[in-house]
C-alpha cells in the first residue's frame, strides 16, 4: 500500500466523481458554522449544592473539545475526498461483451395461404417458427409482421412464450393492408440496428421474392452490421393463391440465386423435421457474445479511495469517549461509501421505511410494477404484476401460493392468458376447497360457456382467406374508447352498464368477469375473496389488428401500395 501511494503520478491524478463535490464541502461547511455558533449552556450546574460542585463537576479544558470538533470535521473530510474516488493508475479488464439481436420478420401477405406447402404456407411458418423458438436461439428476439405496412408484433424480448402465444392466431386478414413492401420492412428493421456491436440476426419468411430488390438489399446490408436468413416457404411449381383463382405463386428460382450470391445472405432448405431451424437456432446461440478481438483488454480507472478506510480507523480507535456517538454514524456511512461497488439501488427513504411499506405506497400510487418488485409475498407481488397488466408475472408469482386466495386469482390469470381449459381445472380445484365460493362457481361457469361457443362455432367461421368481417359486433355506443384515441366519458356515462360483446373470431368468446374492488389493498389486513380480473381477454390476434389499424389510423405507420394486392 505504501509503495502504491508514493509512487502515485500526479500528472494522472484526478477524482472519478467530481459531481459530487459541492454536495460535500456545502456539508463540511454546516458542520462548520454548527461548530462555531455551538455554546454549551451551564445551568444544569445551578441543580447541584455550591459547597459539592467542586467534587462533582471536574475541570475540563478548551483544547479537548476543539480537538473533538477538529477530529469530526477532519473524518468527515478524509470520507469525502474517498467518495469522490481519487485515482491515478489504470487497470487492464477484459473487453466489453455484447449481444445480439434477432429479428424474425413473417410475410403476412394473401399469398402465404397457398396450400403448396402443407396445410398453407403460413401454418407451416408458425410451425417453423415455434420449433425454431423451442431450440432457445438465447438472443433477444422479436416479431415482426408484414404486407403492404410493417408492425412489431412482440418487442425486444428472451421470453419466447410471448411471441409463441401469439403465433396460433395469426392471419393475413389482421393486416390493413395487402401487398408486400419489402421497402417499409428494411426500413424498420433498420431501426433495430443502429450502431450495432455485435452482430444482428434477421429470419425473413417470404412466398415472394419478386419484389425484394438486390440494390436495397446490398445498400441495408452495407449500412448494418447484421446477417439475413432467407426462408423461402413456396414451391417452384407454386399453386393457386386462395380468393384469386387466377393468380399462381411460385417460387423464383433465379432470384433466390442472385440473393444468395450477396454477401452476409444464407438461404436455409425447408426440410419436413426440425432440423433446419435447430441448426440456424445453434448458430444464433453459438455467436450470441461477440467480440472483436478476444485478446483486447479495456483500461479502467481504479478507484483507490478504499485506501482511506485506514486513516478513518485509525481516528476511529480514538472515539470511544463521552459525545463521541456521532463519529459512529459517519464512520459507517463512510465504509459504505468508500467500497468499491456503490449500492445505486439505496436510496435515502431506505434507512425509514422497509421495502414491504414502500410497496404499498407504490401500490397505493397504481405504481404497480414498482410495487411488485419490491413485495416479497408472492400474494401480494402476484396481484401487483396483475395490476400492471403482466399476466406472465402474475402467473409466476400466484404459482407459489398454494391458498385459496392463490389457486382463485392464478385461476383468473389464466383465463386472462387465454388459456381456458387450464382456467377451468384450476376453479375446480378451488370448489373442491372451498365448496362455498361464489365467485368461483360463476366465473367457472362463465369459462365453460366460453369453451362450449368454441365448440359450437360453424366450420365455414373458421375458413381461412375469406373476405368477411373477423367479428359480428353489436355497435358499443359507450363513450369508452378502446382503441386508445382518448375519448372522455361523463361520469354518468360510465356508470352505465357495459354491452357485452359477443366477438366470435374462430378462437373464443369473451364474457365479463367480476371486477377487483376499487378498495382494494394488498397490504392490509387479509386478501378478500373477489380478486377477479374485468374480462377474459379476446382472441389475441383480434388485439392485434385493433393495434395495426390504429397505428394507421394516426400515422404511426407508413403503407405502400404495392404492384400485388395479395
Amino acid at each position: 500500500m505504501l509503495e502504491k501511494i508514493k509512487h502515485i503520478d500526479w500528472n494522472k491524478f484526478h477524482f472519478l466523481r467530481t459531481e459530487h463535490l459541492w454536495y460535500g464541502i456545502a456539508a463540511i461547511l454546516i458542520l462548520c458554522v454548527g461548530f462555531l455558533f455551538y455554546k454549551e449552556t451551564f445551568t444544569w450546574k445551578k441543580q447541584i449544592a455550591k459547597h459539592l460542585r467542586p467534587y462533582v463537576i471536574q475541570k475540563g479544558t478548551v483544547w479537548k473539545t476543539v480537538l473533538i470538533r477538529l477530529s469530526v470535521i477532519l473524518m468527515f473530510g478524509i470520507g469525502l475526498v474517498a467518495f469522490l474516488g481519487p485515482t491515478w493508475s489504470q487497470f487492464k479488464a477484459p473487453a466489453k461483451k455484447v449481444k445480439s439481436r434477432f429479428v424474425i420478420a413473417l410475410d403476412m401477405s394473401h399469398s402465404m395461404l397457398t396450400t403448396d406447402v402443407s396445410p398453407n404456407r403460413l401454418e407451416r411458418a408458425k410451425f417453423k417458427i415455434h420449433d425454431l423458438l423451442e431450440a432457445n436461439p438465447k438472443a433477444e428476439t422479436n416479431l415482426v409482421l408484414f404486407s403492404g405496412s410493417t408492425h412489431v408484433a412482440i418487442p425486444f424480448t428472451t421470453d419466447y412464450k410471448i411471441i409463441l402465444d401469439q403465433l396460433d392466431g395469426l392471419q393475413p386478414r389482421m393486416m390493413p393492408h395487402g401487398g408486400t413492401s419489402f421497402n417499409l420492412l428494411f426500413d424498420r428493421v433498420n431501426t433495430f440496428f443502429t450502431d450495432n456491436k455485435a452482430e444482428g440476426k434477421i429470419l425473413l419468411i417470404t412466398d415472394d421474392l419478386d419484389d425484394l430488390s438486390i440494390a436495397l438489399l446490398s445498400a441495408f446490408l452495407q449500412e448494418n452490421n447484421v446477417k439475413l436468413y432467407i426462408y423461402p416457404f413456396a414451391t417452384q411449381s407454386g399453386a393457386s393463391i386462395p380468393g384469386h383463382k387466377k393468380q399462381v405463386s411460385a417460387l423464383n428460382s433465379n432470384k433466390l440465386n442472385s440473393l444468395a450470391a450477396l454477401d452476409q445472405v444464407e438461404i436455409l432448405e425447408l426440410t419436413l423435421d426440425h432440423s433446419d431451424v435447430k441448426d440456424l437456432a445453434k448458430a444464433i446461440s453459438d455467436h450470441i457474445i461477440f467480440e472483436d478481438k478476444t485478446d483486447k483488454k479495456d483500461e479502467n480507472w481504479e478507484d483507490n479511495g478504499y485506501w482511506l478506510v485506514f486513516p478513518l480507523a485509525f481516528i476511529f480507535l480514538f472515539s470511544f469517549r463521552k459525545g463521541w456517538s456521532i463519529n459512529l454514524v459517519i464512520i459507517m456511512l463512510f465504509f459504505s461509501s468508500c467500497s468499491k461497488e456503490k449500492n445505486s439501488d439505496f436510496k435515502f427513504k431506505d434507512l425509514w421505511y422497509t421495502q414491504q411499506y414502500q410497496a404499498q405506497q407504490a401500490y397505493d400510487a397504481k405504481n404497480y410494477v414498482q410495487a411488485a418488485l419490491k413485495f416479497k409475498d408472492p400474494m401480494h407481488k402476484g396481484v401487483a404484476y396483475y395490476k400492471a397488466g403482466d399476466f406472465l408475472s402474475a402467473e409466476t408469482a400466484f404459482k407459489q401460493d398454494s391458498t385459496v386466495n392463490g389457486l382463485y386469482n392464478l385461476g383468473l390469470t389464466y383465463a386472462k392468458l387465454g388459456r381456458l381449459e387450464k382456467s377451468e381445472e384450476i376453479f375446480e380445484k378451488v370448489i373442491q376447497k372451498d365448496p362455498n365460493n361464489t365467485n368461483a362457481k360463476t366465473n367457472l361457469q362463465h369459462i365453460q360457456q366460453t369453451m362450449n361457443d368454441m365448440e359450437d362455432i360453424k366450420p365455414e367461421d373458421q375458413a381461412v382467406g375469406e373476405d368477411k368481417p373477423q367479428a359480428q359486433n353489436k355497435q358499443n355506443k359507450s363513450p369508452e374508447d378502446l382503441s386508445g384515441g382518448g375519448q372522455k366519458a361523463t361520469k354518468k356515462d360510465m356508470q352505465k352498464k357495459r354491452l357485452e360483446e359477443t366477438v366470435e373470431t374462430g378462437k373464443r368468446k369473451g364474457k365479463e368477469l367480476d371486477e377487483l374492488p376499487d378498495n382494494f389493498k394488498s397490504g392490509k389486513g387479509e386478501l378478500p375473496k373477489n380478486i377477479l380480473m374485468r374480462k377474459v381477454d379476446d382472441d389475441p390476434a383480434l388485439f392485434l389488428t385493433k393495434k395495426f389499424r390504429y397505428q394507421i389510423k394516426k400515422g404511426m405507420v407508413k403503407t405502400e401500395k404495392t404492384d400485388h394486392s395479395w
